[in-house]
């Protein structure tokens, strides 16, 4: 995958810190990978109780862009959309 977006960012930090633009990038895309992964493992399609929902780790502290979260309230409305949805596209409806 090409980074077209990043490369004047990625020569300054690998500058700053006596890195390469490759291992600055690498760095980058793994730190967003992990919280994808991450996201991705967890059992969401499951129907949780809001007890089952609140012990999963679901929240992101990134510095200078402030947490990612989700609450119980918005992934059971999101559950429902993904349910009614899926009934529309099966003809269910």
């Amino acid at each position: 995958m090409k980074d077209l977006v990043y490369p004047a960012i990625y020569k300054e930090i690998a500058q700053d810190l006596g890195l390469t633009e490759k291992q600055v990038s690498e760095a980058y895309k793994s730190f967003w990978q992990f919280i994808k992964e991450v996201i991705e493992d967890l059992p969401l399609k499951d129907d949780l109780t809001e007890e089952e929902f609140n012990k999963l780790k679901k929240n992101f502290n990134i510095p200078s862009l402030g947490k990612l979260n989700c609450t119980y309230d918005r992934y059971s409305r999101m559950k429902r959309r993904y349910n009614i949805y899926k009934k529309l596209k099966d003809g269910r409806v």
